[in-house]
């Protein structure tokens, strides 16, 4: 009898074979994978410059065999509206960086940007916290969450609640597609690189903004095993970060 082999998976081409420096357990690593997956799929990886943000994200270019420039903080919306413009139609381009550049110094940048509807993908790794910086407090930080700033657990005396930043985006019309997925569960990780490539398939199209949430785990400020991170996480953004495609351009939004 003769056994026949079918490949299943494999090593992503974009993605590079330098070892990754990210913390055992943290979902920037399965990120960065599932973004090189979908440029793979898409075969776009000529054609496609990303754009990384401060902290951890800026860590992308080491990992991903593709174009990528380096913004300064709260900056890289900016800096890849510039990159769309005088790319045009002819390549794509995306951001990948966390939620304490995006919500924070980086706010302005992503509603005007998602305003004009810019042709771009922004890709935010929201792990609730400022993760680089010694795990700091970061706009999505829930309440009662114990930060390098807020050791007695986040207040709304002094911070106030956490904000659905991603939700926010659906009623701007030049917003096409925002989704949102779990990092950290093999079901919603398996969506994601479709979701990843549902943004840049709108971008090629011209379609508009397009806007992916990776919630995830940062189990080394949680100071907890990678297992117990995601028990913990998991129990704490119920109802509070639904996952879920919240917007797309055929049916507007979905909620």
């Amino acid at each position: 009898m003769e056994l026949k082999f079918e490949q299943i998976a494999g090593f992503p081409k974009s993605l590079s074979e330098t070892p990754q420096h990210f913390c055992p357990g943290c979902t920037h690593g399965v990120n960065t994978r599932l973004i090189a997956e979908a440029i793979d799929d898409l075969q776009v990886a000529g054609d496609i410059v990303g754009v990384c943000g401060m902290g951890c994200s800026a860590l992308l270019p080491d990992y991903l065999d593709i174009d990528m420039v380096a913004a300064p903080p709260g900056q890289a919306i900016p800096v890849a509206v510039g990159l769309s413009h005088e790319i045009g139609e002819k390549g794509l381009v995306f951001v990948y960086l966390g939620e304490g550049d995006l919500y924070g110094r980086g706010l302005s940048a992503l509603f005007h940007a998602a305003i004009r509807g810019e042709s771009l993908s922004v890709f935010c790794a929201n792990n609730l916290n400022m993760g680089m910086s010694g795990g700091h407090l970061s706009p999505t930080s829930l309440l009662g969450q114990k930060t390098a700033t807020t050791p007695n657990g986040k207040s709304t005396v002094k911070y106030g609640v956490p904000v659905d930043f991603t939700r926010l985006l659906l009623n701007i019309p030049g917003v096409s597609f925002v989704a949102r997925f779990k990092g950290f569960t093999a079901g919603e990780i398996r969506k994601g690189k479709e979701l990843f490539k549902r943004s840049l398939q709108i971008q090629k199209f011209q379609k508009g903004f397009s806007f992916v949430e990776i919630l995830g785990i940062c189990p080394t400020n949680l100071e907890l095993p990678p297992p117990e991170a995601v028990k913990q996480v998991k129990s704490a953004i119920s109802g509070i970060y639904p996952s879920g495609i919240f917007k797309t351009p055929e049916v507007g939004i979905t909620l």
